[in-house]
Parts: C-alpha cells; structure tokens; sequence
C-alpha cells in the first residue's frame, strides 16, 4: 500500500482513457455540486429557513464539513485510485455487503440530480418562454402538467449530453471546463451587479436572519442540507482512473471545488435578497413569504434580481448561467454515475455488459443504461423527481459516512492521527445529519416529505432485492459476510415506514380538522352567529390543541411502542441467526477441513498405491520369471513359491486398504450396465470350483425362480460381493463341509426386480459378539483357530459398504461350530432379455492362443527394474520390444518412425521430462494421422477409477495395471491391437 510520500499516479485500470487535468477535475466536481437547485432554493429554503447571514454561515460551515469528508476521499483515493469511488473504498475496507450498499445510495444520489438538472429545463422554459414549450398531449400528475413539448426537450438534452460523453472524455472535459467556467462567471458577475448598486448598505438585506426560527436553528436547518447541496464534489473519486495528473493533487482540486459552490450558493442567495418585486414588499422575508401568490420570474428571486439590475441582458445572462448549471449537472452525474457502473461490473457486482468500453475508452453501455432509464422521467412530472432528490441528502450523508469510517479504519491501521481525527470526524458528522434529516421536526422546513420518505422505503426494498439476486448469483462467496449492515438497513426500513405512517395520518387528521372547523363555522351561521377572522383561527386553533394534541401524543405512544417491540423482535432474531449463521460456519468449516483431510488422504492412497505397486511389480515378476529358470532345486522352488503367495497376499491387503478407503470418503461410484444375473452366478461357481474340489468342499450355485435374468447393475461390484462371501467361507469351512450359493428372484413390481442372495457354509462358525461388530473395519475374531488364518478383516466391511451402495441389506445367520449364512437383499432395474451366444474364445488359457511372433511394441518406462520385467515377460510372449526411458523420448520415436513400424505403445503415466498423459497428447497431435493412430495401452501403478477414466480422456486404448497380471495384460493386448 503507498505511503504519503509516494508520488500517487491514476488507477491501475487500463481500458479507461487519461484525459482528466485538474481544471478538468474541478470542472467536474464544481459543475456537480451546484445545479438547478442554485438558482430555486434561496428562495424556497435558504432565505425562509436562515435569511443571507444565516445561509452564508451555514454554507461555510457546510464547506469545512465536506472538507472534512474531501480530506477523507483524499485518504482513501491515494490507497486505491481505481474507478468506484465510495463503492471501492467499503467493499475493500469493510467487505462486499457495505460496498454494494453504499454504491445503490450513492446511484441513487446520481441519477436523482441527474434527473432534476434535466427536468428543471422545463420549469425554465416556463419562466422564460412562458408556454412556448407547452404544446402537444398533456396531463396532469402529482399536480403537475406534463407537455409533450418539454419533455421532448428534456428527452434531446438526455440524449445530447450521453452522446457527447460516449463521444470519449477530451470531449465530455471540455464541455465540461466550458460550462462550469461559464456558470461561476455569470454567478459573479450576477454578484458583481448588486455589490455595484448597493455597495456596503447591508441595511438593505435586513433582516440577517429569518424571523421565522432562531438565527442558530435556521443556520443549523441549512448547515443540514449542505450533504444535497455539495453532492457531486467527490464525482472525481470515480474518475481517478482517468487523471492525467498525481492523485495527490486531488485534494486542492476538491477543496477550490467546494469553495467556489459555497461562494455560489452565498451568492445567489444574496441575489434573491437583493431585490422586491412591488412596494407591498418591504424587505426579502415578506417576497419570499409570498412566492406562492407570485407569477412569472417574480416567482424565482435569482431571475427576477438579475432582470431588475441588468435589465433584459441580466435576464438573458442568468438564462445561460442556469442552463450552463443543468448542463453541467446532467454531463457531470451522467460521468458519474457511468463510471460506478463500470466500477461494479469490473468487480462482477453487475453483468459484464456495463463495464464494457468504446474504442474511445468510455464505458459507453453505462452511459447508454442510464439514458435508457431516465427517458421516462420527463413523463412523471417535477414533483416525483423533487421528492427522489429530497433522499438523495440521507443518500448522500450514508456515503459520506461510510467513507469516512474507511479512512480512520484504515489511519488506525496506518497510525495516522491526522486522517483517524478527520474520518472520526466526519463518521460522526454523517450521522448527526442522518439523524436530523430522518427524525420529523417542525423547528425548520429542512426534514424530509412524507412521499419522501416512501421514496427511501421503496429504494431500500428495491435494494435488497437487488442484493438478493446478487447473493444467489455470488459465486465466490464475497457476499453475504456483513448480517450487521442488512439489520440496520431493515431497522431503517421500519424507522422509515413508522414515521411514513405518522406523517400520513397527522396529514390526514388536519384535514379532518380543516373540514369539522370549516363545519361548526357553517352551523353557527346558520343561527345567526358570525365569527371574524380572529376568532375563527381561536377556534381553530382550539380544535386542534385538544383533538390532534391528544390524538397525537397517544399516536405517538403508540408507534413508539410498536416500533420498541419491532427493534425487540429484530434484535431477538438477529441473534437467533447469528448462532445459526455461527453454528453453519462451524459446519461449513469442519466440513471444509473434512474435504481437506479427504483431498490429502486421497493424494495420500493415490500416492502410497503407486509406490507400493511399482516395486510389489518387481517382486512378483522376477519371482515368476525365477521359477521358469531351469535346474531349481527344489528347496528354492518352494521358496518362490511361498514368496509368490505372500505378494499376492500382500497385494489383496493393500487392495483391500485402499478400496476401503475409497469407499469411506465417497470416491466409489456405481456403474450399472445390463447383466444377465444367472450367467454371472455360473461365472462365481466356475471360478471356486477347482479350490472348493481341492480342499474338498461340497460347492454348490443354484438359482431359484428366477424369472428375470437381466438387470442393470454395477457386475464388477457385484462380482466383489460374491468373492468376499465365498472367499470368506471357503477359508473358514473345514475340509468335508459345505458351502452354497442361492439366488432366489423374491419378486417384481414391473421396473424392478427383488432378489435374494444367500451363502450359507457349514464352517467354524461366530460368536454373537463378534456376528454384532462382523461388518466394522479391521475386525477379525481373536480365536486360536482363527489366527492360523490370513485375513485383512476388510472382507466383510467392504462388502457391507457396497450392499449399501446399491441400496440393499445384509444379515449374518451364525452359530458358533455350526457354521455362518449371510443374507443379501437387492432390488435392480430390469432390463429386457437378451438371446444367448456361445463364447467364441476361452479366456482361460489367453497366453496359449495368443500369437504375438509378429509385432513390435514401444515400452515407455522410466523405471529400469519395470522396464526389464516388462520387456522379458513381452519377449516371451513373442512380441519384439523397443524401450524409451520417458514419454519424451518416446513420443519422438513414435514421431520419426514410419507407419506399421510398432504396432502399439505400451506407456507408463508417472515419468519424468514427460508424463504418459502429456505423451499421449503430443502423440495423438502428430500430422501424420497414421502414426497419431497408434494403440497406446497404459501400464501403470495408478489404478484407481479415475485413474482408468484418466487414461481414456487423454485418447489411451487400454490400462493394464502393475504388477503385471499376465492374463490381463495379454487380454488388454489382444483387444487393442487386433
């Protein structure tokens, strides 16, 4: 993060274009603050609220105020000169919730003045062309008339001023520049006129205050409405992206910005002082008092002041002194708020669409969204955009504020005393004016309507709907973190809706009032009783003390009460989910350790099953190659032969290991495939029947009643459950015992079949304590008989796992001494019959039939042990065998050998320089289709499922796993090179 001694240039977004230079800067933060509203409210708010003292205080005041916040954008621009501004700033220091929720206010505050500037091109149409503009359909809303012909201008100025900023920001600055030098020209020169004619005679701007409040109330009214009234000043923010110029000049760009809006609103206030329309009006309290009975530009002070001085050249310049005002407004929200959108679809806060640029560097989808959405505004009238605009000041006061909480959170962690005192500060600015604006008052004009009011309420719902689509779409889980900021909003929301509701029907009970007044008054003439005006507003007033004094202390009680129990119950909940949120956190995070220990272990397994097999490889195929060499001794035959059965045995219980833990984290998945289901059962019987005769067993596999033979199941599952059952029995059933096997078909239900799988032996049979924990992992019976057996005691708990898999039961059936049945219940999707076809070939004896004197293969194998066991059993197969030690050096043999030279490539997957899948890859890229046709069999330690499916997506033919079964690997190799 930079230092303050850094030299701070813009942002580190490339797309925006540098064309702002600090003039432009100040163009663009002066021309947003004052607008329209320069012009309107000294008569209809300033002037009626504090008088031209007042106002000048208050403004000043105002100033420092957002000097303050200014210092605290200055803080935060220099650590992240990005587009985005505010939104930038919170979601970086406070997280993704308060970011979206301090730029859906600040959007608010943007569009809202965007839109009054634009709809204020009516109302001054009005004043000066009178109804020149009024012309085509028009209707009347909100007690307002529309015309077609002024919301066609303000359509055309929308349009204009969109296009000239998609028309790239040189142009859009300059504009800019032009117009904000021309409105504070022509606010001083307006200036200039009454200090010419009235020079030092404050007299005549009597009374300094308004006598309608105290001078400290009606200053702090106006100091409460400098948030509105400066709005804008921080647009730069969002720009930063764009200055040509250091970002440490930034302050001093703000800073003459507010000055010179103070210096404009101070002076037009003071113009609309200066001059009376008539002799009735003795000083600027009554002409303001009365601008509701006055017509044409009497009705706005600030004009009818410049024509009084200046005469028609004083009309026409403050004619093109507001217009450069509006302008500057709609050009400079219009930037804005563009670039904000174009800040949040950066961050995939908002579709892509809105952050994309034209070739000039602006990001013209903004643009045009904004003007989209505003072209029917001109529709809904003036007084729909004045009650929007009257939020934006808590709009803005909430952005103030979260910026300002950012700066000191970020000093704090800086150690910086100056920006902790100033973002402290301006925290606790922003919310005294929140409050002041929210709570009702009668002391000044300055809190907000009641339609207001309806307005936040309506926004903040639109929001958080907005931010529930975004929650469900979030998937990088950047949302959602902050339960606190959605609480307040929603004590907010009832606050809002509370005092809504009061206003409304403190509104609807003085106009009961009004008309019971109105009705007693009407009675008592009609008796002869005549009351004049004095007597009429004693009356008045009397009805109103008692009915909506009482009525509203205990409307007041009431909603006090109500809302007490509203924050109660909200507390209450917000605490239940806070322990629920924290209880699914634990979760979520035991979980996620749960997958992080899974991932390991299974890296773990993957790893310790390679390293196992590779030299488990070696040692059963150089002890099956010892045994064929010739002149054995007797002695080492045997030994070889116990060796063998060892390796083997060890073999089955890695195996057995590793299944069961696969089986344990989820990784075995069900592959069903059509199976004859009796034909599977004659395979079982066939592949016990030499060890069952050997050790003189009574072996039988029976099928009853089994009506449907083909089903859908995972056979290779299926075929593990039979072998661990038989298996089991056949090494705890003494020689002259008996063992079977039954499948007995229990029924259907038209889709699926019910069946039942028995393997019943006369063995040594359980104890019921261990037949209670038979199917736990790693549990075998502490017998002396039984230890004289091997066993991995997985058997029986893998088995259960895959019963469970397929959605079937097991139960055990023992008696110790008399034997053990184990019961199996399966329901399998039935599949239609198929006809039976005699097998063409016998596997049994593959290495008898197969013929292999002709081909040449490639072994790629970088384990010079494997290599060699590999390479002499395939030579006494008959196969010629070339060698490569990695898949590089494989892959270029393949690539300079001729078509039909090797017949396939046997490939390793774990090497160095290239792995197998890579070598395959490259191999299958080749120009030559022939070559890159090639069968490519893997031969590797790596045998897990995914393993297999690996091997296939790369483009591989087959998988032989190590250690090398001979069977296998002369079946795989029969297949694939046919």
């Amino acid at each position: 993060m930079p230092n303050n001694n850094e030299e701070i240039l813009q942002g580190n977004q490339p797309g925006l274009q540098r064309y702002l230079s600090p003039l432009g800067a100040w163009a663009l933060a002066f021309g947003c603050a004052v607008g329209w509203g320069a012009f309107v409210m000294p008569g209809s708010l300033f002037l009626p609220v504090a008088g031209p003292m007042g106002t000048a205080l208050a403004m000043l005041i105002g100033a420092a105020l957002m000097g303050i916040i200014g210092a605290n954008y200055y803080h935060m621009m220099q650590r992240y000169p990005d587009a985005g501004g505010a939104f930038t700033y919170t979601k970086k220091e406070l997280g993704y919730d308060h970011g979206f929720l301090s730029a859906w206010f600040l959007m608010l505050a943007y569009i809202s003045v965007l839109w009054a500037n634009a709809t204020a091109l009516s109302l001054l149409g009005r004043r000066l062309f009178q109804n020149t503009l009024q012309f085509g359909f028009h209707y009347t809303i909100l007690n307002y008339e529309v015309y077609l012909g002024e919301a066609i201008v303000v359509m055309a100025a929308l349009v204009l001023f969109a296009l000239v900023c998609m028309g790239g920001g040189k142009l859009a600055g300059r504009m800019q520049i032009i117009l904000a030098v021309i409105l504070f020209a022509g606010i001083c020169i307006c200036f200039g006129s009454v200090v010419a004619k009235y020079g030092n005679n404050l007299q005549h701007f009597a009374p300094a205050f308004s006598p309608k409040y105290s001078p400290l109330v009606g200053t702090l009214g106006i100091v409460a409405v400098t948030p509105w009234a400066f709005v804008g000043f921080e647009s730069i923010s969002h720009s930063a992206g764009e200055f040509r110029f250091s970002v440490k000049k930034a302050f001093s760009v703000m800073a003459v910005a507010v000055i010179c809006a103070a210096l404009a609103y101070i002076m037009t206030t003071v113009l609309a002082a200066s001059v009376l329309p008539d002799h009735n009006h003795t000083t600027w309290y009554s002409y303001v008092n009365d601008l509701d009975f006055m017509f044409g530009i009497k009705k706005l002070p600030t004009f009818f002041a410049a024509s009084s001085l200046m005469g028609e050249k004083g009309l026409f310049l403050i004619g093109i002194t507001v217009l450069a005002a509006i302008f500057t407004g709609i050009l400079g929200n219009y930037v804005a708020a563009s670039r904000l959108l174009y800040a949040m679809a950066e961050d995939r806060m908002l579709p892509g669409w809105f952050g994309r640029l034209n070739d000039k560097g602006v990001p013209r989808n903004a643009i045009l969204f904004i003007l989209l959405f505003s072209l029917f505004i001109p529709f809904l009238g003036r007084t729909a955009v004045a009650w929007i605009v009257d939020v934006t000041t808590i709009g803005a006061t909430i952005v103030y504020g979260y910026v300002s909480y950012t700066a000191y959170r970020c000093a704090c962690r800086e150690g910086n005393i100056k920006i902790r005192i100033t973002g402290m500060t301006g925290t606790v600015v922003a919310i005294l004016f929140s409050a002041y604006l929210f709570l009702p008052h009668s002391e000044t004009e300055s809190s907000l309507s009641v339609e207001s009011y309806a307005i936040f309420v309506i926004w903040s719902v639109l929001g958080s709907l907005m931010f529930l689509v975004l929650l469900r779409n979030d998937r990088e889980a950047r949302l959602g973190k902050a339960t606190q900021v959605w609480l307040w909003l929603v004590f907010l929301i009832t606050f809002a809706s509370t005092i809504w509701i009061r206003q409304e029907f403190k509104n609807a009970a003085d106009a009961a009032l009004e008309s019971i007044n109105l009705f007693n008054i009407t009675n008592l003439r009609t008796y002869g009783v005549v009351m004049n005006f004095n007597q009429w507003q004693e009356s008045r007033d009397f009805f109103h003390s008692e009915i909506s004094g009482r009525l509203g202390s205990e409307l007041n009680r009431d909603i006090a009460l109500m809302f007490f129990m509203t924050v109660v119950v909200m507390l209450i909940l917000f605490m239940v989910f806070r322990l629920i949120l924290d209880r699914e956190q634990k979760t979520e995070g035991k979980k996620m350790e749960a997958e992080r220990s899974t991932r390991a272990k299974s890296t773990f397994l993957s790893n310790m099953s390679h390293d196992i097999r590779t030299p488990m490889n070696a040692i059963i195929g150089y002890t099956m190659l010892a045994r064929k060499e010739k002149d054995l001794s007797p002695k080492a035959a045997e030994y070889l032969t116990k060796i063998e059965t060892s390796s083997q045995h060890l073999l089955a219980l890695i195996n057995d290991v590793l299944d069961m833990s696969r089986i344990e984290s989820g990784k075995i998945e069900l592959e069903p495939k059509k199976t004859n289901i009796v034909k599977t059962m004659d395979e079982v019987r066939d592949m016990f029947l030499t060890q069952m005769e050997t050790k003189g067993l009574h072996y039988t596999v029976t099928a009853v009643d089994v009506t449907n033979r083909t089903v859908m199941c995972d056979v290779s599952r299926l075929n593990r459950i039979l072998l661990n059952m038989i298996s089991n029995a056949f090494k705890f059933t003494p020689q002259g015992g008996n063992i079977s096997v039954t499948l007995h078909q229990t029924g259907a239900d038209g889709e699926t079949g019910f069946y039942t799988l028995s393997v019943k032996d006369t063995g040594i049979g359980m104890s019921p304590e261990f037949a209670a924990r038979v199917f736990e992992a790693y549990e075998r019976e502490r017998t002396e008989t039984v230890a004289n057996i091997q066993g991995t005691g997985l058997g029986m708990a893998i088995t259960k796992s895959l019963v469970d898999l397929m959605g079937g039961t097991i139960d055990v059936v023992t008696e110790k001494g008399k034997g053990t049945e184990f019961i199996i219940r399966l329901g399998f999707p039935l599949a239609e019959d198929e006809p039976e076809t005699e097998a063409v070939e016998d596997n049994k004896a593959p290495t008898l039939q197969a013929d292999f004197s002709n081909k040449r293969l490639l072994l790629v194998e970088d384990n010079a042990i494997n290599r060699e066991i590999a390479q002499m059993i395939l030579m006494e197969l008959g196969f010629k065998v070339e060698t490569a030690e990695d898949g590089e050096v494989g892959k270029e043999k393949v690539a300079v050998s001729s078509p039909g030279y090797y017949d396939g490539v046997l490939m390793d997957i774990q090497m160095p320089v290239m792995n197998g899948y890579e070598a395959t890859k490259a191999i299958r890229a080749l120009p030559n289709p022939e070559l890159a046709r090639i069968p490519i069999i893997a031969m590797t330690a790596n045998v897990f499922a995914e393993d297999i499916q690996h091997v296939k997506d790369v483009g591989m033919d087959g998988h032989v796993a190590k250690p090398i079964n001979i069977p296998d690997l002369v079946a795989t190799l029969r297949k694939c090179l046919k």
